[in-house]
């Protein structure tokens, strides 16, 4: 990977890690992630306009377009409830350590991508040091729910990395993500409206700030990786973006007060040796 391809996938392992620690402040609200989507809808329309006329989109990429709005639909519901039951030190490492294992896996079988030796002990440095992160918190005294919902939050990350690398080719990312978080929340409206209508107008009252800036930080974050994805290889731009993990584990730490035991700082140092790895490669 090029270095400003690097810098990219790092400054959005930088925004990653903050908007996912403050969707844990939050403690997963639903209704708050529903309304950052709906606030960056609003905010990209006007660039989707000006785009569409010289970058409209093509019939190629519908099916892109379909899949992803419903497997993040899915993300953001399996996020909300993994980050209401289980610490971001646990929630975190583990979906990230299951999305980049897989996302790496179907690359090399299904995209035909090419990975080096060096690249390919980074990754697996990465994934493993992320699991070791997750095991030694979830051995305590979290809630199980926590640590399955965050294996469903790595599973619905494989999906659409996986689709996010091949739509690039056909679709601008700035149109693309917005209709991402459009068709997410089309799909998310019903549930909203009928099960969590006073939720929702709760968390609009109270906590529409944090929703507006998770929304900013998903939305810039997730464009740079866009861009990244359409010059470097998926299974590196995932692994080198787990840098987050380091992050949102010294978030916790930190702010949220959570235990670094020996066995999570081992983890976190292999992340950082796959990292390095990576990018050698």
């Amino acid at each position: 990977m090029v270095g400003i391809a690097f810098s990219l996938v790092l400054l959005s392992a930088v925004l990653h890690a903050s908007w996912n620690f403050l969707t844990k402040r939050v403690s997963g609200n639903l209704s708050v992630l529903y309304i950052g989507m709906s606030a960056m809808c609003i905010l990209l329309l006007p660039f989707v306009c000006l785009l569409w006329e010289s970058d409209p989109l093509i019939p190629a990429a519908y099916p892109f377009i379909l899949a992803t709005g419903v497997v993040h639909a899915l993300y953001f519901v399996v996020l909300s409830q993994a980050y209401r039951y289980g610490n971001i030190s646990t929630v975190y490492p583990v979906a990230r350590g299951f999305g980049v294992i897989g996302t790496a896996m179907i690359a090399v079988i299904v995209l035909r991508e090419s990975v080096t030796i060096l690249g390919l002990c980074g990754i697996a440095s990465t994934g493993l040091g992320i699991l070791i992160i997750g095991t030694s918190v979830a051995k305590r005294d979290e809630s199980i729910r926590g640590l399955w919902f965050a294996i469903a939050v790595g599973f619905t990350m494989i999906g659409y990395s996986i689709i996010d690398k091949a739509a690039m080719a056909v679709i601008n990312p700035i149109i693309y993500i917005f209709f991402i978080f459009l068709l997410s929340m089309i799909l998310l409206t019903p549930y909203m409206v009928i099960s969590r209508r006073q939720e929702l107008a709760l968390a609009w009252k109270k906590h529409k700030r944090y929703g507006i800036v998770i929304g900013l930080g998903a939305t810039a974050g997730y464009l740079l990786i866009l861009f990244v994805f359409r010059t470097a290889q998926v299974s590196y731009v995932v692994a080198v973006r787990e840098f987050s993990v380091v992050l949102g584990s010294l978030l916790g730490v930190i702010y949220l007060r959570e235990s670094l035991s020996a066995k999570k700082l081992i983890g976190i140092l292999m992340v950082v040796a796959g990292l390095i790895m990576v990018r050698i490669a």
